[in-house]
């Protein structure tokens, strides 16, 4: 197959190979490009179906829902069929959705569409994932596709008013259409997996015989995992954590709007802004383990779901921009240092693999709860919908790591 000259072989060792990532940018790109577009899609979405925010917010959270859920039962078959044909058939289904969606004026078939986009975004992503995950270098290769995927989600969200102001809702899912043919291509540089026919048939055996709890903590890799007690808990603050974070992230364009700032400049806005704030993760990198895991943590979810709060009631084009600089750079500070305590309670990564998946689950209700909050209370309600679970998961990791770091010494 196409991508199969793409093996470790030959790449020098520590190397990344081209072709490979721009691949895997691509993937990254295309699973995620519904998730950040919903926040300039919201407001042209209520326009042309009539809808309040609740109702909009609901089928926001249920396609990313789909994608978490998705991402997570592809774990399996990414490793052992090819990468490439799993993206193509998550291509297949992510243009459809958005074709679908595009010209479709009837809600409930918009629901369904974007069902689907969400379950071939969740493909595209594993594919993704997987194949930076077996490359030469993974950690590097992690690192260059943030940049590079960041720099094509800031190129995106500039471009998106552009269609979505003369077209409205279906000039954005057609762009989206369009993404994808583009990028399509590229996924025949996605590399086979690394099979093993005995370990493949040992472990099927395997979940097999264990009872349906068991059997789903064994394909997330945690069922033999150390410091469940600890790790579970602060996967649980994680999700109370990332809730407020995806209903903020879906109004941010009304949150610029009631600013007063026009489409087109918030689109330039949510793309510098947001690339700039991946800056948030180089000052991590900077200050590393000096003051350990936790203390940074707790103060980078704090600082940010306080900023959270003044985005959302802000009415500054000026502090708008700011504060969602502020708010980026506060999420992507505290990423690395999460991920941090969870390798720390497994060295072998295992909880840190479960963090990414529970991130996205976390993310999926935002949306829905996020639309209720602004449909009965406004953006004050809104508004504290991130401080108050910023508190209980603050809370949570405080204590839950209290009592594991007592137990480690």
């Amino acid at each position: 197959m196409p991508g199969r000259n793409l093996g470790r072989s030959n790449t020098p060792s520590g190397g990344l190979s081209p072709r490979l990532l721009v691949a895997v940018t691509a993937c990254w790109y295309l699973a995620q490009m519904g998730y950040y577009a919903q926040a300039q899609l919201f407001g042209p979405v209520m326009e042309r179906y009539s809808l309040d925010e609740a109702a909009v917010g609901l089928i926001m959270s249920q396609e990313v829902a789909m994608y978490a859920i998705t991402a997570l039962l592809m774990a399996g078959p990414v490793t052992r069929f090819p990468r490439s044909s799993i993206a193509f058939a998550g291509c297949a289904l992510v243009l459809a959705g958005n074709l679908i969606a595009g010209f479709t004026e009837n809600f409930e078939v918009l629901r369904v569409a974007r069902l689907a986009t969400g379950f071939g975004a969740g493909m595209i992503g594993a594919a993704g994932v997987a194949s930076a995950a077996s490359s030469n270098n993974p950690q590097r290769m992690f690192a260059v596709v943030s940049v590079t995927w960041g720099l094509m989600a800031a190129g995106g969200a500039i471009i998106f008013p552009y269609v979505t102001v003369p077209f409205g809702a279906k000039g954005g899912y057609l762009l989206m259409a369009a993404t994808v043919v583009l990028l399509l291509p590229l996924f025949r540089w996605l590399p086979p997996p690394q099979r093993n026919l005995q370990e493949e048939a040992a472990s099927q055996a395997l979940l097999a015989s264990l009872p349906p709890l068991k059997r789903f903590a064994e394909k997330l890799g945690v069922r033999d995992a150390p410091n469940k007690e600890f790790a579970l808990v602060a996967l649980l603050a994680l999700f109370i954590y990332e809730v407020g974070q995806g209903a903020v992230q879906v109004f941010l364009e009304q949150f610029g709007l009631r600013a007063g700032l026009e489409e087109y400049r918030i689109g330039e806005v949510l793309g510098i802004a947001g690339f700039l704030g991946l800056s948030g993760g180089v000052l991590a990198a900077w200050l590393a383990d000096r003051y350990g895991n936790l203390r940074p943590a707790l103060i980078g979810i704090a600082t940010n779901v306080i900023v959270a709060a003044a985005l959302a009631l802000g009415q500054s084009p000026i502090a708008f921009a700011v504060l969602y600089l502020a708010w980026n750079m506060c999420f992507y500070f505290v990423v690395p240092y999460i991920l941090g305590i969870m390798a720390e309670m497994d060295p072998k990564g295992r909880w840190a693999v479960a963090t990414d998946a529970v991130w996205w689950l976390g993310a999926a209700p935002g949306p829905a709860i996020g639309g209720f909050l602004v449909a009965e209370a406004g953006y004050g309600g809104l508004a504290m919908l991130p401080v108050v679970v910023g508190v209980i998961s603050i809370c949570l990791f405080y204590f839950t790591l209290r009592r594991f770091y007592a137990t480690q010494q």
